[in-house]
């Protein structure tokens, strides 16, 4: 069962790919770019949600090496966790002081990438990476204003510089990848997905899924994890 529902989201992600590329050519032939490339990264300092599934996805290939940046980065979430009012000082503390994604290789491109999730694959910059890494909240007035009237409105999620067609679409597909494990275990996990990963990796979560929702939540508890901004489980 475990196998079967990895492999619906290995298909959704492959149909996924190619209809971001159709978009991407779409758009370049209308004069548009993209500006995504490999070992940008500015991004990946951005909090990253996904399914239980696609983080099962990418436990089942990463090395010992990536494991380990993966604890690391779990305990410093951890750590964090306390500081945090609310979603918005959450993502704040996240994206200055959790430090990049723990699954980028030392020249900043992503360790996993042919399995990285939805929200990932999603995410297409209209606009240079280093407005991926900016912090609007430090930026003059002037600054804000140039980078507002820069955007291309017919294709971003406006105010900001992301697509919103490919952003739409991998919301939708996550919620498919959702369903799937909502109508064999009756509950679906979701959250961080660094911390999915790790949790799948040293404990082995998928396990627990046939034993019920409230299983998962006592592992989520033990290791101090079942929280909104880190995991949630709906059923």
């Amino acid at each position: 069962m475990r196998r079967e529902v990895c492999d619906e989201v290995r298909i959704l992600q492959e149909r996924f790919d190619g209809v971001i590329r159709r978009w991407i050519d779409g758009y370049a032939e209308g004069g548009g770019r993209v500006h995504c490339g490999r070992g940008c990264s500015a991004c990946c300092s951005l909090t990253v949600n996904c399914t239980f599934t696609e983080a099962v996805r990418v436990a089942d290939v990463i090395s010992d090496l990536q494991a380990a940046a993966v604890a690391g980065h779990v305990a410093r979430l951890r750590q964090l966790l306390p500081r945090a009012r609310d979603l918005t000082g959450w993502l704040r503390l996240h994206r200055r002081e959790a430090g990049y994604c723990p699954f980028l290789d030392h020249d900043g491109a992503c360790g996993v990438y042919a399995v990285r999730p939805f929200s990932c694959r999603a995410l297409l910059a209209t606009r240079e990476s280093r407005w991926c890494g900016a912090d609007f909240s430090e930026l003059s007035s002037e600054e804000k204003r140039g980078f507002v009237e820069s955007l291309d409105r017919s294709v971003v999620a406006f105010p900001m510089h992301y697509v919103a067609a490919t952003r739409d679409l991998g919301e939708e597909l996550e919620q498919r990848a959702a369903l799937t494990l909502m109508a064999r275990f009756s509950f679906s996990l979701y959250g961080s997905f660094p911390i999915l990963v790790h949790l799948e990796r040293e404990h082995r979560l998928s396990d627990l899924l046939p034993r019920g929702a409230d299983a998962v939540r006592h592992l989520l508890e033990r290791e101090g994890l079942f929280h909104p901004f880190l995991a949630a489980i709906h059923d």
